[in-house]
């Protein structure tokens, strides 16, 4: 009867009802997402019933419950698309005549836009080859005839991997047309009203931009750009940019709910001195808030604080009271009713979780600290950033696999100069507008900022400097989050409430259960993985002992400054929490064997390499032979038949000496565990395999086919002395006919079993020895499943 009573109590809560009818909405949205939409709902369902039918909860509260859990479902499957008419017509040549409806990002010869297109009608995402940057003073709402190609973004084909075809999806993007300068041709027309207007917005940051830049050099323009603007056009240069994630403050260079509130901040300051009238005064903050938002180009966490701050300026010119949590929970509602796509931002979520944070915990603890006798600035400097990265931290390692032990002193640090640089730069800011009149008050601001922006950085820089100022972190389990919120939130309810013994009990269970959730379990089974990484290679081997071998690194994009290996395989040791690579076999210097070597040896510790030459002069070559000496790895060209892993697990590496052809001279992989054995070629052919067959075992279980599967590489000879069961073939889309027609025949007519990267995605391979097991990776499942089994020979 007790427990009834509690529960009513908690549902004449608004704060609680309106979170939990928000909650019931984004569950479905979330399983929308995840392919779970008929087992969540038909769990809730059935949960429902039973709290119905048992008294605990009102009948209307339940109904409003599952009406929101269904319109989730229903709002998501009618604006969740996953094609438009564009998309449709890739891979093609086509000409798309079209308007700009972002701003153009430069990145040395990358020029991005989003393009919205008449006909066909669409979204599209546009790469223009802009080696003289003619593209980065376009604006939203030109209208451009674009010639190029249209191609649709690379699917999700490894575990970890960031989804890119999902990221543009969530913006209404389904293709991305690539194009030269010289095909690209503006239509001058007269753009409709809400262009120009957003275009007189655009024009008016630029030009308080560029009154900036008189005053003010880099890197400082950038963080004032960044704290005031959010603004994409001058973005930090790469050290400041790395000094700021290592010290944990990276989101001051992004315009946030912070900002808006700031702003607000100022204006009624100075409305209240010229002592405007109240309402004039909110109804005006109402409208410089939403063209501040309009100006910062409508991120996340702008558009959630700005609407938050709106509904509250409007209630207050009504005589309403609000609640915090209900306000909160509203916003979160109307923007996923707007676009449920909202829901996978990370900007999204974690400015939500860090805001939901510092109400409920931070609120908690406002009241438990009332009657101490201090300032109430110096609670919120310290209390608001410690509240924040509580909440926060779970999705940033869930997404970034770091953490930043040191940002909550970094964060407490800038804080007194943030609100200066705030304050000084929307105010000067507003100045840059009134020139000539201003400028010398305006510069003697920018004189100011500038001092401030300077401390900033230092503080960054002394915090980004101390050692493991950013600790690499492996991904947390989803049960180990929800079990880590609910933690939050009975600790929130301890200090709020007082301690009790049952709850301090259920308290340190839900720690030991968060621990356990996110043990990492070894297996003594041989595991190989092969990632998707278009026409090049990339292998991991755990050994019984739970020890890493990588085969090669995938290629390394001279238009990004990110290798594959960084979002492939990288990003799958960070989130299992691999830090030790025992040992790094590069077949040869290619680009799309060894391009990410540099990057794995900086970012992993590597006890040794092995490669094939030491004379190479290519740009690959030298990136590795320099990340080699700046890290003092270790490494060697292995002796042929070299024995390098030995107990259970034999690891041989092979050489065939051809040294005038680089692929013939692959380093050579053999891996043998009881009666299974396994062939990594590189991009070898029947010319090494000729000089190394007595090294080879009688009889491959997996034979890795050489050079992605090239006509010659292998021959029907070279198949049945070996007599694989299985052949692995790493390729994609290429212009080399790979894999040849040959190669695909010879391994058909002996029945071998053929694994593709191009058709399979990522595919694994766990064996005992003598059982071998084979998954591949399903994109939409985003787990590997079952293909086959065999048994070893």
């Amino acid at each position: 009867m007790e427990l009834k009573d509690n529960t009513n109590s908690l549902i004449q809560n608004k704060n609680i009802v309106m979170f939990a009818v928000t909650f019931a909405f984004i569950l479905e949205v979330l399983s929308y997402f995840n392919g779970h939409e008929m087992l969540i709902a038909t769990t809730l369902t059935i949960l429902l019933i039973i709290l119905i039918t048992t008294g605990f909860i009102p009948r209307k509260f339940a109904i409003i419950s599952v009406t929101m859990f269904y319109l989730g479902f229903f709002n998501s499957a009618i604006q969740i698309k996953d094609f438009d008419a564009i998309s449709l017509l890739a891979p093609d040549e086509i000409t798309l005549n079209g308007q700009i409806t972002s701003i153009p990002k430069t990145n040395n010869i990358t020029c991005e836009f989003k393009l919205k297109s008449n006909n066909p009608k669409g979204n599209v995402l546009v790469r223009i080859n802009d080696k003289q940057h003619q593209f980065k003073n376009l604006t939203p709402g030109t209208n451009i005839q674009i010639k190029g190609k249209l191609r649709t973004p690379y699917k999700l084909s490894n575990p970890s991997q960031f989804d890119y075809s999902a990221f543009l999806k969530n913006q209404r993007i389904y293709s991305i047309l690539y194009a030269e300068t010289k095909d690209c041709t503006l239509i001058n027309t007269t753009p409709s009203l809400k262009w120009q207007f957003l275009q007189k917005l655009n024009q008016l940051r630029t030009k308080i931009i560029n009154v900036h830049k008189q005053h003010l050099k880099s890197p400082n323009l950038e963080i004032l750009g960044g704290i005031v603007f959010g603004d994409d056009a001058v973005s930090p240069p790469a050290h400041i940019k790395t000094s700021f994630i290592n010290s944990g403050l990276l989101h001051i260079l992004a315009a946030s709910g912070m900002n808006v509130a700031f702003i607000w901040c100022f204006w009624f300051f100075f409305m209240n001195k010229l002592k405007m009238p109240y309402r004039t005064t909110l109804i005006s903050g109402i409208i410089l808030v939403i063209l501040y938002t309009l100006m910062t180009g409508l991120g996340a966490s702008v558009v959630r604080a700005a609407l938050m701050l709106t509904f509250v300026l409007i209630g207050k010119l009504f005589d309403r009271d609000t609640h915090s949590v209900s306000l909160l929970s509203f916003v979160a509602l109307l923007m996923l009713l707007y676009n449920p796509a909202y829901l996978n931002d990370i900007g999204f979520q974690m400015s939500f979780l860090a805001t939901l944070g510092i109400l409920t915990t931070g609120q908690a603890i406002q009241e438990r600290t009332k009657n101490y006798k201090i300032p109430e600035a110096i609670k919120g400097d310290i209390a608001i950033p410690i509240i924040a990265q509580c909440w926060i931290a779970p999705t940033q390692m869930l997404y970034f696999n770091t953490f930043a032990p040191f940002s909550i002193l970094a964060n407490i640090g800038i804080i007194p100069f943030l609100c200066v640089i705030s304050f000084g730069g929307f105010i000067s800011s507003i100045l840059a507008l009134f020139t000539p009149l201003t400028k010398y008050i305006c510069e003697i601001l920018d004189f100011i900022i500038n001092i401030f922006t300077t401390i900033i950085v230092n503080i960054s820089n002394f915090f980004s400097a101390i050692p493991h100022s950013l600790i690499t972190t492996s991904k947390p389990t989803i049960i180990g989050i929800i079990l880590y919120y609910i933690l939050l939130s009975l600790i929130t309810y301890i200090i709020k409430n007082g301690t009790t013994k049952r709850l301090s009990i259920t308290t340190l269970c839900l720690i030991l259960l968060i621990g356990i959730t996110n043990l990492k379990i070894p297996n003594n089974q041989l595991e190989i993985l092969t990632f998707d990484v278009q026409n090049a290679d990339c292998f991991l081997i755990k050994t019984p002992n739970n020890d890493y071998y990588i085969i090669d690194t995938g290629k390394f994009s001279y238009n990004s400054s990110n290798p594959q290996a960084s979002y492939t395989i990288g990003k799958y040791l960070k989130d299992k929490g691999i830090k030790n690579i025992k040992g790094l076999i590069i077949t040869h210097f290619d680009n799309d064997h060894a391009g990410g070597a540099s990057y794995l040896i900086e970012n992993f510790k590597v006890n040794h390499v092995y490669i094939n030459s030491k004379s190479q002069k290519t740009a690959t070559a030298t990136a590795l032979f320099n990340s080699l000496e700046i890290t003092s790895t270790p490494y060697s060209i292995p002796l042929n038949g070299q024995i390098i892993e030995n107990n259970p697990l034999q690891i041989t590496l092979l050489r065939s000496g051809i040294e005038s052809d680089s692929n013939e001279n692959s380093v050579q992989t053999i891996i043998s565990l009881k009666d299974f054995n396994a062939l990594f070629t590189g991009d070898a052919g029947t010319k090494a395999y000729t000089k190394l067959q007595q090294y080879l075992p009688n009889d491959i279980d997996v034979l890795k086919i050489g050079h992605h599967g090239a006509k010659g590489v292998t021959s029907l000879e070279m198949i049945q002395d070996l007599s694989p069961k299985i052949a692995l073939i790493s390729t994609g889309a290429n212009n080399f006919g790979h894999p040849s027609k040959e190669t695909i025949e010879n391994l058909r007519n002996e029945n071998v079993k053929i694994f593709r990267t191009d058709y399979d995605n990522a595919i694994k391979i766990s064996t005992d020895g003598t059982t071998i097991k084979t998954y591949t990776y399903d994109s939409k499942k985003r787990k590997f499943v079952t293909n086959q089994e065999f048994k070893a020979q």
